[in-house]
């Protein structure tokens, strides 16, 4: 989705492997979904999302995942990723760990998303996502450009 929360691609994607879990109870996705007419061509989507991400602040949460499904990459830069972003992790161990994006979109929004015994549902993901981002913009930059002046000044 955009900023607005509008949907900018939704699909299912064909995939070139067998798949061998699903995970359909929380993903809501079986096999019928990628052997669908509506379902996309896994090169297709791939140029599809390269074309929108071009030039553009890309933001959700364990992006890392959806970038490496899709073979992707994206300028670091230029990614806002509220699985990694430090205010939004917890201290697990001595390791710094990615929270649940229903809980920090319940705590942070007030949002209700990825209900007990239903299904995940991707646009509401993104929407959440961006309004997590929405909510630590201004803290978010102005950390990253504080990052980028120590490093332009150590060099």
């Amino acid at each position: 989705t955009d900023w607005d929360g509008k949907v900018l691609l939704d699909t299912f994607v064909k995939v070139p492997s067998k798949v061998t879990d699903f995970r359909t109870q929380w993903s809501g996705v079986s096999a019928r979904h990628l052997k669908s007419q509506a379902a996309m061509d896994v090169e297709e989507c791939r140029s599809k999302v390269a074309q929108l991400l071009k030039g553009k602040i890309l933001v959700g949460h364990a992006l890392k995942n959806d970038l490496d499904a899709l073979m992707l990459t994206h300028p670091k830069e230029s990614i806002r990723d509220t699985a990694r972003y430090r205010p939004y992790q917890r201290l697990g161990g001595q390791k710094w760990r990615a929270r649940k994006l229903r809980d920090l979109v319940k705590q942070h929004c007030d949002m209700d998303i990825q209900q007990e015994g239903e299904s995940h549902d991707s646009v509401d993901d993104a929407r959440a996502a961006m309004e997590l981002f929405k909510v630590s913009r201004e803290a978010w930059e102005a950390e990253l450009d504080r990052k980028l002046k120590k490093f332009r000044s150590a060099l």
